[in-house]
């Protein structure tokens, strides 16, 4: 990934996400908010003999489709983290604005998920950030 992540590129960001899924796993994601159970999965795959450092561009990507869900089913909103006033916390330079004003971090989530495993899914995440338990297997 050539790009740096900004407000106005994460979709575009998060959508790299998605051939790689499909090609390297048949998942289609939707951009539902049940697909975060899916990548939470395809996220244990990765981890298991891969090094964080040879995926990092992998895993912005799939931040981003993370914050993408947010942006589509939750009425989030992508900033830059220094907008947030997340600046110094932030493993990304973008990250989303939920409706009731607080910031969220999926790259970041994302990279937990892939360091620290189950304890940091992304469907809780969701969950966390909106209230709404995200549906599906």
């Amino acid at each position: 990934m050539s790009l740096t992540p900004s407000a106005a590129n994460a979709a575009e960001i998060a959508a790299m996400a998605v051939p790689f899924v499909q090609e390297n796993y048949g998942v289609t994601l939707d951009y539902g908010i049940a697909s975060l159970k899916q990548l939470d999965g395809i996220i244990d795959d990765l981890r298991r003999d891969q090094r964080f450092e040879a995926l990092q561009p992998l895993l912005v990507s799939m931040g981003g489709y993370v914050g993408e869900v947010l942006v589509r089913h939750a009425r989030g909103r992508w900033r830059s983290t220094e907008e947030l006033g997340m600046g110094v916390v932030a493993s990304s330079p973008v990250a989303i604005e939920m409706p009731d004003g607080r910031g969220c971090n999926p790259v970041g989530r994302v990279y937990k998920r892939f360091q620290k495993g189950r304890g940091d899914g992304l469907a809780s995440f969701y969950q966390a950030m909106t209230g709404e338990s995200p549906a599906g297997p």
